[in-house]
């Protein structure tokens, strides 16, 4: 009997594919100011096995795993890009105000 390697998306891969996806747009100096405790909250909350389940699916090659990890690393990159640019709306600003009251 043959044994199955299964292969499983990595968290850390995926927080460097974000990052490198931030650095890479166009449009990044124009939003990125790096905000390394955001990014860490996000990444922490969007990769969360309980609330991700694709990081707890066994993938078949690592072909496969890599897809899964493109996938939320642009998932994670673009979160982190409207956030930042939701920052400086009025709403948001007036929100955030009244939570720090």
């Amino acid at each position: 009997m043959a044994s199955q390697c299964l292969f499983y998306p990595l968290r850390g891969v995926i927080r460097c594919l974000a990052k490198s996806y931030l650095t890479m747009t166009s449009e990044a100096g124009v939003y990125l100011v790096w905000d390394k405790q955001l990014f860490a909250r996000l990444s922490a909350a969007l990769l969360n096995p309980t609330l991700q389940p694709l990081l707890i699916l066994p993938c078949e090659s690592r072909d496969e795993a890599a897809l899964v990890e493109e996938y939320l690393a642009r998932l994670l990159a673009n979160t982190y890009q409207r956030m930042l640019r939701q920052r400086h709306e009025e709403t948001v600003q007036q929100l955030n105000e009244l939570l720090q009251k």
